[in-house]
């Protein structure tokens, strides 16, 4: 139907738009023209870029145009009677009143078109956001299910519809224990209620696990997670089973590696630690912690110089040090101090690195070697004994024969001379000097003879009271204090009585001659229990032994007396043969004081 506008404003221009549209598509318009007294208004201005015709007046269009509908959209009401009065018979009019209603018809036409597009389009977002939170939850290696309050399945993943061997149907609608009936996750009707009923109330994430018995063993992590809507009301219970059997294990075989590491650690008799980069302790053995009198767990987290004596932990700060720097294992020999006494050390030190080859601290075994460091002392001493007794037997015995001649002859000549010649003094004092060699001569004759004990079960306090009631008589002993603190319930103990007795009166005669006679002496018996021995001291009042020369005092021929040299070293050798050890140290009063130890007999 071709049309013509009278009136050119927005209201034309909305008009044309409208028939260039889809709106139009049932109501079948052709505008062919346009009037209106303003060619630039909107309308006309329009069709004009349309390729319509426009006019000033009606009566042009009227004499230039066929057409068969005017729509009117000035809103004056003169303008439609002029259109009445010069209207052609056939011509229908399309009044500003019906154009408005025909208007808001079309723009509410329009509207509900706009509103169907953009839902049509939220329904499309809606549909793939679902498609993608279904992806999501399909793509989840948990079985995982979604349930209403009720415990009716609603939803459920690849996962869980696979592991149950069920179809979809067979799984959506029913009760979560129906479901997981006949696989290795078979509750019942009752063990996961709690957790569900807890998450519905308490508005909170509820969580166990699970082990399935052997030989299949596994473990899940089970969790009920509340699903709120808009409002925060609870509308559903997300379920879910994370297989965790791969942690568990890995978690068993690291804690049984931890077990063993520490009973590694803690049964070692060597001194074990690592520490940090920064010199903090993160593991002790009880053999160190043990020795200081401390546990293990108060040495974590601290330095050396937190713990031990400073001179030690010095050593120790500068040692790491070294091997944090070079980046490789060391080796130590270091004295160490522990109840007063020095310890040897064999120590190496090695540093640590993350699994990045970062180094994160340092690992240090220390073994003590005191047993074996004493050990190669005695076997130094044994070895100089030995190649000494053979040269002192040899000389012993060609020195013996002279003097034997010499002393005949000097007691000869002693005897013929009268007392009143000056040569009688000096033929005494030649006899006098060659019996001190023969005194020699014999010291080393029992030195290099070294007999072997003829062994027999004695006590050893009787041992000890026998050499004493020698002594009583002896003029040496005359201002000097023998103190006796025996114990009365030492064991027995394997040994040659006479080559003990030896020992014991060459200790006290030492301790007698170091107090120039005159002092106190105490001698004592106990028994070690810890290291199942029995042991004899010798105690004096006297100087003391200087600490440069406690380590030379058991060499023979060693003496600050002026003496032979030879006591201390052959009751080393007497002491060595039993299976014993003779001690030295300093008493609390300043003088020496020798320990004899010897095994106890046991059957």
């Amino acid at each position: 139907m071709k049309a013509v506008i009278i009136g050119g404003g927005k209201g034309c221009r909305s008009l044309l738009e409208l028939t260039r549209g889809k709106s139009l598509k049932e109501f079948k318009i052709d505008v062919v023209g346009v009037v209106d007294i303003n060619t630039n208004a909107p309308g006309a201005a329009y069709a004009r870029e349309l390729g319509l015709r426009t006019f000033k007046n009606f009566s042009d269009l009227l004499s230039e145009l066929e057409f068969e509908l005017i729509i009117e959209l000035t809103g004056d009401e003169n303008v439609l009677h002029e259109l009445y009065k010069e209207l052609k018979s056939g011509i229908k009019i399309i009044d500003h009143e019906v154009a408005r209603i025909f208007w808001d018809v079309l723009s509410a036409q329009e509207n509900q078109q706009w509103q169907y597009n953009k839902l049509e389009k939220l329904e499309k977002t809606l549909e793939g956001e679902k498609y993608f939170l279904q992806s999501i939850f399909n793509s989840s290696s948990d079985l995982s299910i979604v349930m209403d309050v009720e415990k009716n399945i609603l939803r459920a993943n690849n996962k869980f519809i696979e592991f149950t061997g069920k179809t979809h149907s067979e799984i959506i609608g029913k009760k979560c224990f129906d479901a997981l009936k006949g696989t290795k996750l078979d509750c019942g009707n009752y063990e996961y209620c709690e957790m569900f009923y807890t998450a519905v109330f308490s508005g909170t994430t509820q969580t166990s696990i699970r082990r399935t018995p052997p030989p299949n063993e596994s473990h899940w992590e089970v969790t009920r997670t509340p699903i709120k809507n808009w409002e925060g009301e609870i509308d559903a219970i997300l379920a879910t089973w994370h297989r965790i059997t791969d942690k568990v294990m890995l978690m068993r075989e690291i804690e049984s590696a931890e077990t063993k590491f520490n009973s590694f650690i803690n049964s070692a008799q060597d001194w074990i630690s690592i520490k940090d980069k920064n010199g903090n302790y993160v593991i002790v053995n009880k053999a160190i912690a043990g020795t200081f009198g401390f546990k293990p767990e108060e040495f974590i987290g601290k330095k050396a110089s937190d713990m031990l004596p400073p001179k030690m932990a010095s050593t120790i700060t500068k040692h790491d040090a070294e091997v944090l720097e070079n980046k490789i294992a060391k080796h130590y020999d270091e004295i160490i101090p522990i109840e007063g006494k020095d310890h040897h050390f064999h120590t190496i030190r090695f540093p640590l690195f993350d699994y990045n080859g970062e180094l994160n601290g340092v690992c240090t075994i220390a073994r003590d070697t005191s047993k074996e460091v004493l050990l190669q002392e005695q076997l130094v001493q044994s070895e100089k004994l030995a190649a000494l007794g053979k040269l002192a037997a040899g000389v012993a015995h060609e020195i013996n024969n002279p003097l034997t001649g010499i002393m005949a002859y000097t007691e000869d000549l002693i005897e013929e001379i009268s007392s009143e010649d000056p040569h009688n003094e000096d033929l005494k004092i030649i006899l006098r000097e060659t019996l001190r060699c023969r005194d020699i001569v014999r010291n080393l004759l029992d030195f290099a003879r070294q007999d072997n004990p003829k062994f027999e079960i004695v006590e050893p306090n009787k041992i000890i009271e026998g050499t004493l009631n020698l002594l009583v008589k002896l003029p040496q002993f005359k201002d000097i204090i023998i103190q006796q603190n025996l114990d009365r319930d030492i064991p027995l103990i394997q040994s040659d009585p006479n080559q003990i007795q030896q020992v014991i009166l060459n200790l006290l005669l030492n301790s007698a001659d170091a107090m120039k006679y005159k002092g106190k002496i105490i001698i004592k018996s106990e028994y070690d229990l810890k290291n199942d021995k029995c042991t004899f001291s010798v105690e004096d009042s006297g100087p003391g032994i200087p600490e440069n020369l406690i380590d030379k005092i058991f060499e023979p021929f060693f003496s600050t007396k002026g003496t032979n040299g030879l006591g201390l070293a052959v009751s080393w050798g007497i002491i060595e043969r039993h299976h014993g050890t003779i001690e030295v140290d300093t008493a609390e009063s300043g003088g020496a004081v020798f320990k004899v130890v010897i095994p106890v007999f046991r059957r």
